[in-house]
């Protein structure tokens, strides 16, 4: 039996970890099974040392640190990442943070890349938001080192984020303004840091284990 085993996190799909994570206990067959694409059956005809080895191989690509990309094809389709996120949506910002979990993370994905439909040199323009219906089951088909490098991303965008806004209400004496408009200071600040949590949380752990 010819065994093609992944060698980059390009090559394992949201879908196939999403799949892995809404097992309770995975096993060593469940994960040959989903990142290899092998029937469990087939699995279980795996000499047990060979299994150990590619349990092994597979882990490894979950835990070397991948870079943020902007672009990315599926299926020969170009999605990119928002190019202006000074100009990001109401609708964008909500969907984004409230799917950055595992079970709906392909609606995150949708909600963070569309459609490529205008390129210019190095700029592009894409779709227009429409909700993360549209292209949230194609984004169980993006490949992890892109869904990996976004979170990465969203997680240090977090961090500038609760870093700049305290300094930013102290110097311009924003704080009275924001509470007296029925914007709590401290709660708003707490919900950042709670979905920082999340997004560590999600990058921190432990991503294969059997």
């Amino acid at each position: 039996m010819e065994i093609q085993v992944p060698t980059d996190l390009s090559e394992i799909t949201l879908g196939q970890y999403q799949e892995y994570t809404a097992l309770e206990k995975p096993t060593e067959i469940d994960t040959i099974s989903i990142f290899m694409n092998i029937d469990r059956s087939a699995v279980k005809t795996i000499k047990a040392t060979s299994m150990d080895v590619l349990v092994e191989d597979i882990t490894k690509l979950f835990k070397t640190e991948q870079r943020f990309l902007n672009r990315f094809k599926i299926s020969g389709k170009e999605f990119g990442f928002i190019p202006k996120l000074d100009d990001i949506t109401y609708g964008e910002n909500k969907d984004i943070s409230s799917y950055m979990k595992w079970d709906t993370m392909h609606k995150a994905m949708a909600a963070m890349y569309r459609p490529i439909i205008l390129k210019q040199r190095r700029k592009y323009l894409i779709e227009d938001y429409e909700g993360s219906h549209k292209y949230s089951e194609i984004m169980k088909s993006a490949p992890m080192n892109v869904v990996m490098g976004a979170m990465l991303f969203f997680s240090n965008l977090m961090n500038d984020l609760l870093n700049y806004i305290p300094n930013y209400l102290e110097q311009e004496e924003n704080k009275r303004l924001l509470e007296s408009n029925g914007v709590d200071i401290q709660k708003f600040t707490h919900l950042l840091k709670g979905t920082l949590q999340d997004l560590k949380a999600l990058q921190n752990s432990p991503y294969i284990n059997v």
